[in-house]
């Protein structure tokens, strides 16, 4: 069973799981600002894995939360589809 590191964003409270042997500090993947470690953790079967096209960092968030932005640089994510049929309006 590996657990993952919980992290908080300062600003909005999203949350992102990282691995124990990261060494990075993460930014909020929804909204840029700073994030502290919670001294929490959850089972990564019950996260959704993320890996970055940009940098290649590999991150989890919570199943149903997709992130915007990757927490270690500035790449962005595919909007979802819900979204993406909202614009065509």
């Amino acid at each position: 069973m590996v657990i993952m590191k919980e992290f908080e964003c300062k600003r909005c409270g999203g949350l992102v799981y990282l691995p124990s042997d990261n060494k990075k500090e993460p930014l909020c993947p929804l909204c840029r600002g700073a994030m502290a470690e919670t001294k929490k953790g959850k089972k990564a079967s019950e996260l959704k894995q993320y890996k970055c096209s940009g940098c290649g960092s590999v991150f989890y968030m919570e199943k149903g939360k997709p992130p915007y932005k990757c927490p270690f640089c500035n790449h962005t994510f595919p909007v979802t589809p819900r979204l993406k049929r909202e614009e065509r309006l």
